[in-house]
């Protein structure tokens, strides 16, 4: 029960007892306290005595990789949550930041009529691929197993959007772009994805402000069973970032046992909750002693109210909005309501519990009874100093850090001059600008060592109690043994074993990353990356006939082959940037390697054989490494081995590697670009040189202790990037700024 509702309660309790023998009197006030108690004991929201709760700390994501929607099945129940690479987030509790970075002008091709605005309107765009300084956003099903749906697909749905503008979600590709969620459209809301994917898109917001996005995944168990997602509300803000104006007011209606006081708080971006500030009501009373916060209730559509017994020393009252989200919603309070039954005094009103820098701090006198003809003075003081602040019964300040711990009040002085009455001072608090949240830290759990079956085609493992060491081994491979793939994720990259480079290539296929010598594979692009450019693409220097390429979005039938520096070997040991370089191309035709921007343009020109093409490109490691896919192009079909050098500097000390790729485009067979090819791998031994099978995910990784430790965070850091539904040969933008 409430301070109010107790107070109340003990006032008709004292009516009941002095009724004495009445018993009308008795009965009719007992039913009272029977309807009060109801109202104390109602499952709705009622005034609780003091402060409203803290705001919960939402997370700010401003950049980087991260999953707007990943689709998990536990326990048989379909849900959607928010994933980044420093792990899971609460959509809920997490506000997405699409900067000025982001910004570009509209296109004016047909092709983009559907983002609704003129060529060369400010939009922003997420880009489908990865930029240093722009979110990077996109959805995945890595989390549900095969087989446990029918038909490995989920119907990931946008059921809502709303914003000041138009959101739209497309995919580049060579025959134009293809979308795939609008918020205007309801013809384009639902996305059939399979599983696992991983699939980023361009998605283009038309105006600046809050939008929130609702999605929802659904899909048919093995069992036939209907799976539905609860739906998942994200909040996203574009261009810069600033909690939405409120205003909030406050009324006083007199009541035979003393007020009603009734608040109403409005603003707030009319895409969150339709526009009804969430949050809590703060309930202040103002006496000359003392300001005091008398109750808080939770406000329901927008409105809180408390009734109050008659009070004889409370100058005013003012209400305190405090918003669910305030990083969305900016708090405010009503100017104060003088008490009908005040005395005789004077206080500060208006003022905050705390300001950031810069902010606007407003003050307002509140004096009773009112006294025509006097002044109100302000003045603040500090370390005994007090500075004039001039008159009048508001006044501004800046919030800046001079002012923290500063008194702040005012003295009412007649037509002498003379001081009748001074409002008891208020310490000003005012805190230096700094990020609202910060995303939380990655968590770390030990590689499970437990002994497991070999990995196919590796030697039985002998039972031992002893510990299973990675050991590296050089072996011939014979063509049969060399894998042709046409499907999944991969990346090219460094891991750093020794003290020296080794290139390896990560395979996402099963879910948990393994890392494999490159001359393990045969990449093999057939009908599904044949694709023919149209003229005036800008892809001339392609030639006029038909390409083989890997495209920047994963397609079923391609493999899907990019290039990353986030191995956790690297991390800890390389401080500069990484240098990718084309040493030769042995095959039939040219290699281009090349990114595209959201509007089809062609973009970074990484690497290649034909003319304008650099032949190395720079990669960044920074503290969370780099992820990139681009176009792969192949001018003629047959074997093409491509070989790389990577070079960097270790600890210092400049380091590189070689290796080659091998790819086969159109027809004929694959494994016969690889004869006789050497193999460096990974096996488990033992101390005494036994062969032993090694934790599950690390046979063929080339890893050492250190990034055995480090897997589990590599496993969350180096995130597959699944095929998304199109019939195109996407050739998808990558712009990456250096």
């Amino acid at each position: 029960m409430t301070y109010v509702q107790v107070v109340a309660l003990g006032r008709i309790g004292m009516r009941i007892r002095a009724g004495g023998r009445n018993p009308k009197r008795r009965g009719a006030v007992a039913a009272v306290v029977a309807a009060v108690l109801a109202v104390a004991v109602a499952p709705t929201a009622v005034a609780v005595p003091g402060p409203a709760p803290e705001p919960p700390r939402r997370q700010l994501i401003a950049g980087g990789h991260v999953d707007l929607a990943a689709v998990l099945l536990e326990n048989g129940v379909l849900t959607v949550k928010g994933k980044s690479d420093s792990g899971p987030f609460d959509p809920a509790a997490t506000t997405l930041n699409v900067t000025d970075a982001a910004k570009r002008p509209a296109p004016s091709s047909p092709a983009y009529d559907f983002l609704g605005v003129p060529g060369g309107t400010p939009i922003h765009v997420i880009p489908q691929a990865f930029q240093p300084d722009v979110l990077w956003a996109g959805w995945n099903t890595e989390s549900v197993p095969r087989g446990a749906l029918a038909d490995n697909v989920v119907d990931l749905t946008l059921r809502a959007a709303h914003g000041p503008g138009r959101l739209e979600v497309y995919v580049s590709g060579t025959d134009g772009p293809e979308r795939v969620f609008s918020s205007h459209d309801p013809a384009v809301r639902t996305a059939r994805v399979a599983v696992p994917t991983h699939a980023h898109a361009n998605w283009a917001f038309t105006a600046p402000g809050v939008y929130e996005l609702e999605f929802e995944a659904s899909a048919t168990s093995i069992s036939g069973s209907r799976l539905v997602s609860p739906p998942a509300r994200y909040a996203v803000v574009v261009g810069p970032r600033s909690a939405v104006a409120t205003t909030t007011t406050l009324s006083a209606i007199g009541t035979p046992a003393g007020l009603e006081l009734t608040s109403t708080v409005t603003g707030g971006p009319p895409s969150i909750n339709g526009g009804v500030p969430q949050g809590w009501m703060e309930f202040i009373r103002h006496t000359a002693a003392r300001d005091e916060v008398v109750a808080h209730e939770t406000l329901r559509g927008g409105s809180a109210s408390l009734v109050l017994p008659a009070d004889a020393e409370a100058l005013a009252f003012t209400a305190r909005f405090v918003p669910a989200a305030d990083d969305l919603v900016a708090r405010s309070q009503s100017p104060p309501v003088t008490n009908p039954g005040a005395p005789s005094g004077a206080v500060v009103t208006g003022v905050r519990n705390s300001y950031t820098q810069g902010e606007k701090i407003t003050a307002t006198a509140l004096v009773t009874p009112q006294r025509p003809g006097h002044t109100v003075t302000w003045w603040t003081r500090k370390a005994g100093a007090t500075t004039d602040r001039g008159t009048g019964e508001v006044l501004s300040l800046t919030a800046n850090l001079d002012l923290h711990g500063v008194e702040l009040a005012f003295d009412v002085r007649d037509q002498g001059g003379a001081t009748v009455v001074s409002a008891r001072p208020v310490v000003l608090d005012v805190r230096a600008d700094v990020p609202t949240t910060t995303p939380p830290a990655p968590t770390t759990t030990p590689p499970d060592t437990t002994a497991v079956a070999p990995p196919k085609g590796a030697s039985p493992a002998t039972a031992t109690t002893q510990p299973c060491v990675p050991t590296t081994v050089t072996r011939t491979a014979p063509p049969g043994e060399v894998e042709v793939v046409t499907d999944g994720h991969f990346d090219f990259g460094p891991v750093v074993e020794g003290g020296a480079f080794s290139a390896r290539v990560k395979d996402d296929r099963q879910g948990s990353p393994v890392f494999r010598d490159p001359a393990s594979y045969v990449f093999h692009l057939g009908d599904a990356a044949r694709a023919t450019p149209p003229p005036g693409s800008g892809l001339d220097f392609l030639g006029s006939g038909p390409v083989w390429t890997i495209p920047l979005t994963q397609r079923s039938g391609v493999p899907w082959l990019g290039w990353n520096t986030q191995h956790p070997s690297v991390l800890a040991a390389v401080k500069s940037d990484i240098t990718l370089t084309l040493d030769k191309v042995d095959g039939p035709g040219e290699l281009a390697v090349y990114g595209q921007d959201p509007f089809g343009g062609v973009g970074d020109r990484y690497f290649g054989t034909v003319a304008g093409f650099p032949r190395a490109t720079t990669v960044p490691v920074g503290q969370s490494g780099v992820h990139v896919h681009a176009v792969w192009a192949f001018t003629k079909p047959g074997s093409y081995a491509v070989t790389f050098s990577i070079g960097g500097s270790i600890d210092g000390r400049q380091a590189s590697a070689k290796s080659t790729l091998t790819f086969h485009v159109g027809p004929g067979d694959p494994k016969a670009a690889r004869t006789g090819t050497p193999v460096v791998e990974q096996v488990g031994r033992t101390a005494d040189g036994k062969e032993c099978a090694l934790p599950s995910g690390l046979a063929s990784t080339g890893l050492d202790g250190f990034a055995v430790a480090g897997l589990v965070v590599a496993a969350g850091l180096l995130i597959p990037l699944g095929f998304l539904l199109t019939n195109l040969a996407t050739l998808a933008g990558v712009r990456r700024r250096r």
